[in-house]
């Protein structure tokens, strides 16, 4: 990355800063997820001037059938896509029978949270959990050549499930259990921090740990996942999650000695917890990215969104006093516009939308507790609570996929056969190209696209075919056009953006 490129980056972010964003939904700023999509558990890293999102795809079914796994690339933070799969090896929606006789039940392979990737020796070094169909899960290491992929697993040749003839190949997990997240120090030494506050050295070659597995001292007990080191200025902070779901929070320790401590707790070591004025509920695991050439931090994160499995990303900066303490996180949803956006694109916008059918709106309610950062070291009969009952309103209007915001959407009614969406340009425009951003993109779509001058008179755009998932869907050479129309033939009925160049 050259000198001009880090001081324009400096000077946008300094820009950037506080910016608000001005797309209203009635009183309120349009939420700013950083993808528009379901995403949780993200890890983002900088690789040769490009950003890649590593996270859990989400696609509302639970966390018993996940969607496969992927990596998200941007060169500005602000627009993202991925095409393909990190690996496919496994198969991670096919349902697998387990269980006694006459009790069966069935299962899912699972990818979550994968941890920080590395580049060492020419390689790049993902450490992901993958949970088995009757519910065992393990951190493996898997390498590739590139951050995006194919990843092949080492220890081994791949996770089987009910293939006796391949257990003696079988990868072997790095630790049995999830969440694991490394961390390489200045001298080389590789460590890898997982669930429940424990950690280890890694051994030379990052793929067994090596020494006795320590669990990490910290101020505030209770159920911790999610974990992460990272290194400042000699410091070294541990960062873990409190309870889960709506009431996700984040705590820290510190060290000046080395990644496995010994640990102290700030004074203020709550650093992240639900702003109900500001909408954020139940920020959770999630990780930190250093701007490359300079000293500004963002802490990426997953919020509640609908409940259950229907998670995404958002960030806000991390910043520091004086004496490296962390200042508590002034978690917003608009945080993605305080981003340098340094490829910004104008769309053509429609003027006006519409579609076969629209869901039904919704209203997600939960209870949060707004004094979880008293959670310290006691048992839970004697903690101080105040519960607070909250709500979001959703809406799916056509109108959502053309909004500018990645936190909205618009989907068909459940009982719609055919769902399509139109949109009008208000002109006869040329048209280069057509992005359509769907609801649970790693599931997969089929569709077709229309284009017309009139609005009654159609004509097919050609499509190639293509069997590998991707977000956004691109489509090229459109033509001369006012009106576009997308059937949707199979997937999800839903988009949460459509561009139009």
């Amino acid at each position: 990355m050259n000198n001009i490129f880090l001081k324009n980056l400096a000077l946008l972010w300094l820009l950037f800063v506080g910016f608000e964003v001005k797309a209203q939904q009635g009183n309120r700023p349009l939420p700013q997820p950083v993808i528009p999509d379901y995403i949780a558990d993200p890890s983002v890293v900088n690789f040769n001037g490009t950003y890649y999102l590593y996270g859990t795809s989400d696609i509302d079914r639970d966390l018993q059938e996940m969607g496969p796994p992927v990596v998200w690339t941007s060169k500005d933070l602000v627009n993202w896509s991925y095409k393909g799969t990190l690996f496919q090896d496994i198969d991670w929606n096919k349902p697998y029978t387990y269980g006694p006789e006459g009790k069966n039940k069935k299962g899912y392979f699972r990818y979550w949270a994968p941890g920080i990737v590395i580049k060492a020796d020419k390689l790049y070094h993902l450490y992901a959990t993958i949970v088995k169909p009757d519910g065992k899960t393990g951190t493996y290491h898997l390498t590739a050549s590139q951050p995006e992929g194919p990843f092949k697993f080492s220890n081994g040749s791949g996770v089987f499930f009910n293939q006796p003839e391949k257990e003696n190949e079988e990868t072997k997990p790095v630790v049995g259990d999830i969440d694991g997240d490394p961390f390489v120090d200045d001298d080389g030494q590789a460590y890898i921090f997982w669930r429940r506050r424990k950690a280890a050295k890694l051994s030379k070659d990052w793929k067994t740990i090596e020494g006795p597995e320590v669990t990490i001292p910290t101020k505030r007990s209770g159920y911790s996942e999610g974990p992460f080191l990272f290194k400042r200025n000699g410091i070294y902070y541990y960062l873990y999650t409190l309870s889960g779901g709506a009431n996700y929070a984040y705590a820290y320790m510190m060290s000046k000695i080395g990644p496995l401590g010994p640990f102290v707790a700030p004074e203020q070591d709550m650093i992240f917890k639900s702003d109900l004025r500001n909408g954020v509920w139940g920020p959770g695991h999630g990780n930190v990215l250093r701007i490359p050439g300079t000293d500004n931090y963002l802490f990426f994160y997953l919020e509640y969104g609908q409940g259950g499995t229907t998670r995404q990303v958002f960030v806000n900066r991390l910043q520091f006093n004086t004496d490296g303490a962390i200042q508590p996180v002034q978690g917003n949803t608009t945080g993605i516009t305080e981003m340098p956006n340094l490829n910004k694109r104008v769309s053509i916008r429609a003027v006006k939308v519409r579609a076969s059918s629209t869901r039904k709106d919704t209203v997600i309610k939960t209870t949060i507790d707004t004094v979880i950062d008293k959670l310290i070291a006691m048992p839970p009969k004697f903690v101080e609570t105040e519960l607070a009952n909250v709500q979001r309103a959703m809406d799916f209007k056509p109108e959502n996929a053309v909004d500018g915001s990645n936190g909205t959407f618009w989907m068909s009614d459940n009982a719609d056969k055919q769902p399509w969406y139109q949109m009008d340009l208000g002109a006869i425009r040329r048209v280069n190209s057509l992005e359509f951003f769907f609801v649970k993109s790693t599931l997969g779509h089929s569709y077709k696209i229309e284009k017309s001058e009139d609005g009654n008179t159609w004509k097919a755009i050609n499509i190639p075919a293509s069997q590998e998932i991707r977000s956004p869907e691109v489509i090229n050479k459109i033509g001369k056009t006012r009106f576009v129309k997308l059937t949707i033939l199979s997937g999800a009925p839903g988009l949460w953006e459509v561009k139009v160049y």
